[in-house]
């Protein structure tokens, strides 16, 4: 069976897509395209998608309007939404969302997988199925007690970061694209306590690559955050109130590694669960 993966060609820098790709390469044959045509798609792009012929569409993040899902010949489409970005989404954008699935459900067998729980409310009436992502936990040893934040445009206020962190040494990294994972972990190397740079996710990977290390995570109450984070216990979250007691993120850190310990035991099984559901009946592997 022939999976088209069709991506935002901002994950092409981040790889933050290439964890799904190999879990669909386990079962299917997998070839992933790489557009910045979820408005129109151009005639190549249409064209190199329908001469593949795949089994199934799947679309990461952004799923095309109905009059441009007309033109692709295959019919069974796989929807990835993200919560991080349909939040910012204006009233008459979700509106038009809304209609163009409408439309689209009626020509074409939509699925949707979801990484949220936040979001499968909005597509509660499509197939769907909801996972929790988990990175591998590898947990690192001489934590110390220092602040690392990885500012991001639009993200949380540098004031509140400080405020956050003012008993402790803060390091920072001022940039707006994706951290190669090099860098990252050089960055955030030693650090015990760690700062989620944005007001919500998609899936969250930078935080819970962060968890998986035995690192204690501070991030603002929201999806996907407060998805994996009990406050206080493997993490903290807060809203406007930043009064946060960090005298235990040692402890609280060892929760973070433990309960990802146990995610990513339930990830393993929930890959099969992926790939259950976007098998079709009767399609050849």
């Amino acid at each position: 069976m022939k999976v088209a993966f069709i991506d935002d060609i901002c994950h092409q820098k981040t790889n933050s897509t290439s964890f799904l790709v190999e879990v669909l390469q386990q079962k299917f044959r997998v070839k992933h395209f790489w557009g910045n045509g979820f408005k129109k798609f151009n005639i190549s792009e249409l064209d190199e998608i329908n001469k593949y012929s795949p089994d199934v569409l799947l679309f990461f993040q952004r799923i095309p309007n109905f009059f441009i899902l007309k033109k692709f010949e295959c019919k069974k489409i796989v929807f990835v939404p993200m919560f991080d970005q349909e939040i910012y989404y204006s009233k008459l954008e979700k509106l038009l969302l809304k209609t163009s699935l409408f439309l689209s459900r009626t020509k074409f067998d939509i699925k949707v997988l979801c990484f949220s729980e936040a979001i499968s409310e909005y597509y509660k009436s499509f197939n769907c199925l909801i996972v929790k992502y988990y990175p591998k936990p590898i947990k690192t040893k001489n934590l110390k007690p220092k602040v690392y934040f990885w500012q991001r445009e639009n993200g949380i206020s540098i004031l509140d970061v400080a405020e956050i962190a003012k008993d402790f040494p803060l390091k920072i990294k001022q940039r707006n694209v994706w951290l190669p994972k090099k860098e990252a972990d050089l960055l955030s190397k030693n650090c015990g306590i760690a700062i989620a740079p944005r007001y919500s996710e998609g899936i969250g990977m930078g935080f819970l690559e962060l968890m998986a290390k035995g690192i204690c995570v501070i991030a603002y109450n929201m999806p996907t955050h407060n998805e994996y984070i009990i406050d206080g216990w493997n993490g903290f979250l807060f809203d406007d109130c930043l009064e946060i007691n960090l005298s235990n993120w040692k402890l609280i850190g060892e929760n973070a590694y433990a309960s990802c310990v146990r995610g990513y035991d339930l990830w393993n099984l929930d890959k099969q669960k992926i790939l259950d559901f976007i098998q079709l009946e009767g399609v050849v592997i």
